[in-house]
């Protein structure tokens, strides 16, 4: 019986559909017989099954079934033989009578027969593939996985269908306007119904009355065209595949004769439906999963390499030390420090802090440490060495490549040292007399093409720390750093100390975030270099 029209429905205007238009079954479904009746009335030759059992079916057709599909077929003569179609009255009159020769018969039936695979295995993509948009997900499932949810959603359309006496099943499932619901998967209808258009919400009552969480019973549909039933049968009744606040799609089962449906009727029906969302959604749950843990592995592979190329603790030279550290918020970050001993005997450092934090970070600070290090043999000063990494990093036209930079040289017999900052990063020089500020240009480098550096000239003597800190070092405890008080303090504290034993002791100051404090921001990173003169 079908339910009165609800009010508000009243906005929806049908649209005038034609009796063909819309109908999957409309769809060109090659029927077996004919085809083969055509052959013989065509060359003289009737196909008929190699079995000796009389009524075999010709095996021309392939069922597409995940178990069949690794099978292989048997050449076509081993499941075929022709016969002679002509009635035959003596040899003379039957060679008279045979126009096509039995070779070019089974030349052109040969060529039938490929079609005919080619069609099936055409069918059965499109039955994975429209399984595989059910997902809903931007990229397609495993293709194994894919096969089995297309498995899983047949049967449980064939389950539906059997139980409640239909004769016909099929899924339809929302796109991502909600403005169409397309078939993804049947039962009981031809293949080519999966590739028939998808359907307008506009005007589809049955569909928009289920999706408001109500089943739509249609008892005969020729009585009640007004619901907009999507297929040519005697009765149908549609269900909703989610919640209302929630909509997926919609469950259609069909009968080909007029009938009337139960209350168990329509709770198997919605068993179905429940069954069905839950295999799609624990689908797109398992291939996100797959997909997680693959990002997760590339990711931590790329922190491995990020991280190797940190300098690891080692003399540069006998008369300085040289200490520092990098802590990344995330797996992956925007800080870095290195250092070296070049080939024209100088001590070059620098420590690096992008704008940015997490991937897009490590992008601007691989950058910017690559820039650095192709500079070290070079004849250059450290002004020079900023500027061509703001001119790099400007020339990108695209994303956020901001960031700041300290780089310095130390001609180690002198203690003669040249540094440039850029940015947001501190400096300092702590010695027996008190602490001096160095400064620098306080702009982003990329923050503006034209930007000016300048080099400051120090002689560090024995016993004096250089000290260069990034922002978030000394943001204070409540971002996760240090106050510039607390710092100068430990390290003038500490200044008879191994250079290492101070950066560490220095680490381990850092405050330690709470998981609701991880969660209220975003993780800094956090970069030191100390540099000392012994003597």
């Amino acid at each position: 019986m079908t339910r009165k029209l609800s009010s508000h429905l009243k906005i929806h205007v049908e649209e005038p559909v034609s009796s063909e238009k819309g109908k999957s079954n409309s769809l060109v479904n090659i029927d077996a017989g004919e085809l083969l009746q055509a052959f013989a009335q065509a060359t003289g030759w009737m196909p008929r099954p190699a079995s000796s059992t009389p009524h075999a079916e010709l095996p021309l057709k392939h069922p597409h079934t995940p178990a069949l599909d690794s099978v292989p077929m048997l050449p076509l003569r081993k499941r075929v033989k022709l016969v002679s179609a002509t009635p035959i009255d003596g040899m003379l009159e039957a060679e008279a009578q045979l126009v096509t020769s039995e070779e070019e018969a089974w030349q052109l039936l040969e060529h039938i027969d490929r079609l005919i695979q080619e069609l099936n295995l055409a069918e059965g993509v499109i039955a994975v593939q429209e399984t595989q948009l059910a997902t809903a997900v931007g990229v397609s499932i495993r293709k194994d996985e894919a096969e089995l949810l297309s498995a899983r959603l047949r049967e449980s359309l064939q389950r539906a269908a059997e139980q409640t006496g239909s004769d016909a099943a099929a899924i339809y499932l929302l796109d991502d306007a909600t403005s169409e619901l397309k078939m993804r998967c049947c039962w009981g209808l031809p293949t080519p119904a999966l590739a028939a258009p998808a359907r307008s919400l506009r005007g589809a009552l049955a569909d928009l009355e289920a999706l408001m969480g109500n089943a739509v019973l249609i008892e005969n549909t020729k009585l009640a065209p007004e619901w907009n039933c999507p297929e040519d049968f005697a009765a149908a009744f549609c269900l909703p595949i989610g919640s209302p606040t929630m909509p997926q799609g919609t469950l259609w089962l069909w009968s080909e004769h007029i009938r009337d449906f139960g209350t168990t009727d329509i709770e198997v029906a919605k068993a179905a439906a429940d069954k069905i969302l839950v295999d799609i959604e624990r689908s797109i749950l398992a291939d996100e999963v797959l997909k997680t843990r693959g990002l997760d592995r590339q990711i931590e592979a790329a922190s491995m390499v990020q991280s190797s190329r940190l300098p690891t603790a080692q003399p540069l030279h006998q008369d300085y030390d040289i200490a520092g550290w990098t802590f990344q918020g995330q797996a992956l970050g925007g800080n870095f420090h290195t250092w070296t001993f070049n080939r024209n005997e100088q001590i070059c450092a620098a420590l690096g802090s992008a704008a940015t934090t997490g991937a897009c970070g490590a992008l601007v600070a691989t950058s910017i440490q690559t820039v650095v290090e192709t500079c070290w043999n070079s004849r250059h000063r450290p002004k020079q060495v900023l500027r061509r990494a703001n001119d790099i990093l400007w020339d990108v036209q695209d994303g956020d490549w901001r960031a700041s930079l300290c780089y310095l040289q130390i001609h180690p017999a002198s203690g003669s040292t040249q540094i440039s900052l850029g940015g947001r990063l501190e400096a300092f020089v702590v010695s027996n007399r008190g602490i001096r500020t160095i400064g620098g240009t306080a702009t982003y480098l990329a923050e503006q093409p034209d930007t000016r550096f300048f080099d400051e000239q120090l002689y560090l003597e024995g016993g004096d720390l250089l000290v260069i800190a990034s922002e978030s070092v000394l943001a204070g405890d409540s971002r996760g750093g240090l106050t510039q008080q607390s710092l100068l303090e430990t390290i003038r504290d500490m200044r008879e100390d191994a250079v290492g034993d101070i950066v560490d002791h220095l680490a381990r100051m850092l405050p330690m975030e709470t998981s609701s404090e991880a969660q209220a921001r975003t993780p800094s990173d956090r970069s030191l270099l100390i540099v000392r003169r012994r003597f």
